[in-house]
């Protein structure tokens, strides 16, 4: 079904093993990509009706001990390009909310200094 992938994919993953809270049921695919290309092949392979969790560090997360009949895509642990060009900053949806809030704070940007309180990833704030 999926071809040309770099990242990993695992078939009924206990999602318990992703959260801080250590429960959940279990995922029918997850998928942890290399990149943001890799990624993207991913997202291209599913079906448009896919049921789609994105996950982070799990550490705001529930899962019912149903568990997730879809795909789980894990961006801890990759997705964590950040960028700086002057005054503008862009980050993957898998760097570390302290990380970046460090990051803007050594290149003289202001305004993230409350992500450094944020136990999860950037993705996981936007979504919050």
């Amino acid at each position: 079904m999926f071809v040309n992938l770099q990242g990993e994919l695992r078939i009924n993953e206990p999602l318990s093993k992703h959260t801080s809270w250590r429960v959940g049921g279990i995922a029918q695919r997850f998928y942890q990509p290399e990149n943001i290309d890799d990624l993207a092949l991913f997202l291209s392979q599913l079906s448009e009706d896919e049921p789609v969790l994105w996950l982070g560090l799990g550490s705001n997360l529930l899962v019912r001990d149903g568990g997730f009949a879809g795909t789980v895509i894990l961006t801890a642990g990759t997705l964590q390009q950040i960028d700086i060009n002057g005054q503008e900053l862009t980050a993957e949806v898998g760097v570390y909310c302290g990380k970046l809030a460090k990051k803007a704070a050594r290149s003289g940007l202001t305004g993230a200094a409350f992500l450094a309180g944020i136990p999860g990833t950037f993705g996981g704030a936007l979504a919050m």
